[in-house]
């Protein structure tokens, strides 16, 4: 199972063999968590389970959801932030946010923090962890429409992935 990972480029051995997710593995990884997250609310705000019961029939339904029913139950859950354990919904990058919609700039991943002078341009253009942002416009390897303060603002394409923010 490990060396498929690694051919997926999902995980990477460092020197020691130890397993690290790589920033595609952890997209994944975080996707996976979400929608398990979205089964328990589900299971509990819809179904009536008791909170203490959802965790094995959530890992049932997690690998089947379809991207339609994760967006409906977003919708119909009021977009929890928690799991019925207290556990927060993990984040997704801006690139994953539907034109139109609001999101809060919730993060900056660990890897882009040392990349000179990103920071410094996320400041200038007013993202920072905390600020809403609402997308109008753009598509994968295209710079991308924002909303920012009131101010329209077109940011470059990597932020889409490197800028995290929940919905």
């Amino acid at each position: 199972m490990l060396g498929r990972l690694k051919r997926e480029g999902l995980v990477q051995l460092d020197g020691h063999k130890e397993v690290h997710l790589t920033e595609t593995g952890g997209d994944l990884a975080a996707h996976v968590i979400r929608r398990h997250r979205l089964a328990e609310r589900m299971l509990v705000d819809l179904l009536g389970y008791e909170w203490w019961k959802t965790h094995e029939e959530a890992e049932r339904i997690e690998h089947a959801m379809s991207p339609e029913m994760e967006e409906r139950l977003v919708r119909v859950l009021g977009d929890p932030q928690t799991c019925p354990h207290g556990n927060p919904m993990p984040t997704k990058p801006l690139a994953q946010v539907p034109r139109g919609d609001t999101a809060t700039v919730e993060r900056i991943p660990d890897q882009f923090e040392h990349e000179p002078g990103f920071l410094e341009y996320l400041d200038s253009q007013g993202l920072r962890p905390g600020v809403a942002v609402r997308v109008l416009g753009g598509r994968s390897e295209e710079p991308i429409r924002v909303e920012v303060g009131g101010t329209e603002r077109t940011i470059r394409a990597d932020c889409g992935q490197k800028v995290w923010v929940r919905a």
